[in-house]
């Protein structure tokens, strides 16, 4: 029961962290361009993104931990053939660590360099290159993650397991 339990909280870390990231990419930011009043737009960015980073800051954190124990369940369980789950485990696990360093830049680093450019009145070229790059990072991490859901899949399929092919 306690297995599941934590099975249970590392897909709602996974839901918490990706949900929102769609959301943000197909509606929030799209509609907060529109605002007109750039003061508004900003601290309206700002407060969303922030909720939103310890949001997704905890559920990284959660994935972190709930991953270690179901991991530490599988090798109690054997389930690490080699040539099968090991290897779809480490790639999910090196895309993880891609994640946190990609939500770490867009946190630390664009979305700090994009409040200075506003605070700074820069110009319209210079907020869309950062805004860009910001972008890129945002989609980067939401295709990691969806990624990283179809290796979970992959690892909990009993077919994937017993060596069955994708067209099974």
């Amino acid at each position: 029961m306690f297995d599941a339990i934590i099975l249970w909280l590392h897909l709602l870390g996974a839901v918490v962290f990706i949900g929102p990231q769609i959301f943000l990419a197909a509606i929030a930011m799209p509609a907060i361009r529109t605002v007109q009043d750039a003061k508004v737009r900003q601290d309206l960015t700002r407060t969303i993104t922030r909720g939103f980073g310890m949001l997704g800051g905890g559920a990284l954190v959660l994935l972190l931990l709930t991953g270690l124990w179901n991991f530490q369940v599988a090798q109690d369980d054997g389930k690490f053939d080699l040539t099968r789950f090991f290897w779809v485990f480490n790639i999910k696990f090196m895309l993880f660590l891609a994640v946190v360093v990609l939500t770490a830049l867009h946190g630390m680093v664009f979305g700090k360099r994009l409040q200075e450019l506003r605070e700074r009145g820069a110009t319209e070229i210079e907020l869309e290159d950062a805004r860009r790059a910001s972008m890129m990072a945002s989609m980067a991490t939401l295709g990691l993650s969806v990624l990283i859901l179809l290796l979970g899949a992959l690892m909990a399929s009993d077919s994937f397991l017993a060596g069955s092919s994708l067209r099974d």
